[in-house]
């Protein structure tokens, strides 16, 4: 497209999206998260106008369907890039969607579930997961599915910093809870707390193994306040961690407050996890990326991605025995979407290219796969939702 038409097109797609009567779209909603079908279809599910809303493309997102509303009594919802609506596909014609509700109280929200059976032609009645309905923190979900199909949902959870200022003891960041269900999603088995002192607003980076089982990556607050960042498999049976868990960053990173930048997560074929992630610590600085022994217990490879201050929201992709990171960096007057990849387990790595720029604001960019083939999708405010092919 000429540079004229194209900057025409922002502007067009800038003024639709203020107008009043703007039909929910993914391209004028905010915090659109998007996945493939086993087919190639595309299903996005964004927020606009107090509804969670979903749509789906056939011609990776250059036309969208009617968007239907999953939450048919609108809500205050939490959707900026760490806090985003999730959406999994089950293998049938089930679709689980979760976000956070907006609570009265500072920082506060509730996780929220809903399901469809039929492809997304209805909806249930959204639930909230988690049991504690204290005006307090549960936010920053993230879902997954097992090999048998369970669900999991989980979340950073405040109760037991409260439970601890309650009994004047000191309590550092909160804890993860998660919740899991059996039934499709009909119902959710009792809240279970993972793991104590996370980090009170990152968000929980999650994938699964080679045989299914959920893995998950979170940045944790461990003695004397560095927070780095901790990972572990996620039991269905409810077994919490006890004591530390499996340190996956070693950054030094001492500060007493939450950076609001969390982490990414692939498995590859191995059940080596790839991690990508941000800190100013003593030992590193910047975006980083390593590779995590499940059996060795520590990371190696490790590799600064870029250490720019204007370089962040780092994510990684394996795709066969590549492995891909893709970042956001403000360049003058312009961010631009850049990408690296590695043909060697994370020895070596090309050069950064720029896959795409915007002129203005920008979503956290997310890796989507399908049949081997790896895009990008960014939501831009001047370009809407694009899905930029990196291999095809």
């Amino acid at each position: 497209m000429p540079h004229g038409s194209h900057k025409g097109a922002s502007q067009a797609l800038l003024a639709e999206c203020l107008k009043s009567s703007t039909l929910p779209s993914p391209n004028c909603g905010r915090a659109p998260t998007a996945v493939f079908g086993p087919e190639g279809k595309l299903y996005v599910v964004f927020s606009q106008h107090g509804h969670i809303y979903l749509t789906t493309s056939s011609d990776k997102g250059k036309t969208f369907q009617p968007s239907i509303a999953v939450n048919r009594i609108p809500e205050r919802i939490y959707d900026d890039g760490e806090n985003r609506p999730k959406i999994v596909l089950g293998k049938s014609a089930e679709i689980y969607i979760s976000w956070t509700h907006k609570t009265p109280g500072r920082y506060s929200g509730d996780v929220r579930f809903a399901r469809s059976l039929d492809g997304g032609i209805t909806f249930n009645t959204p639930i909230t997961v988690n049991s504690d309905r204290a005006i307090i923190s549960h936010r920053f979900e993230n879902m997954s599915l097992d090999e048998k199909g369970q669900i999991y949902l989980i979340w950073i959870d405040k109760r037991e910093r409260v439970k601890a200022q309650k009994n004047q003891q000191k309590y550092a960041g909160v804890s993860l809870y998660y919740a899991v269900s059996d039934n499709s999603g009909e119902s959710f088995k009792p809240n279970q707390k993972l793991v104590d002192h996370s980090c009170e607003c990152c968000r929980i980076a999650v994938d699964q193994d080679r045989s299914g089982r959920v893995v998950a990556l979170w940045r944790h607050v461990y003695p004397d306040n560095i927070r780095d960042h901790a990972i572990a498999y996620v039991d269905p049976n409810h077994s919490p961690i006890q004591g530390l868990p499996m340190r996956a960053t070693d950054d030094a990173w001492q500060i007493d407050g939450c950076p609001h930048h969390g982490p990414d997560l692939s498995m590859d074929s191995e059940n080596r996890a790839h991690l990508v992630w941000f800190t100013q610590g003593e030992k590193n600085k910047g975006l980083m990326y390593g590779r995590f022994d499940f059996n060795e217990k520590k990371t190696s490879q490790i590799h600064s991605i870029d250490s720019a201050a204007s370089a962040s929201r780092p994510q990684v992709q394996v795709v066969g025995n590549s492995i891909y990171l893709m970042w956001k960096k403000l360049n003058d007057e312009q961010i631009d979407l850049l990408v690296s990849h590695s043909s060697d387990q994370g020895k070596s790595w090309s050069e950064a290219n720029i896959v795409a720029t915007t002129k203005h604001g920008s979503d956290h960019p997310d890796w989507l796969v399908h049949n081997r083939a790896l895009y990008v999708a960014w939501h831009t405010q001047s370009e809407g939702l694009r899905l930029i092919p990196v291999t095809e």
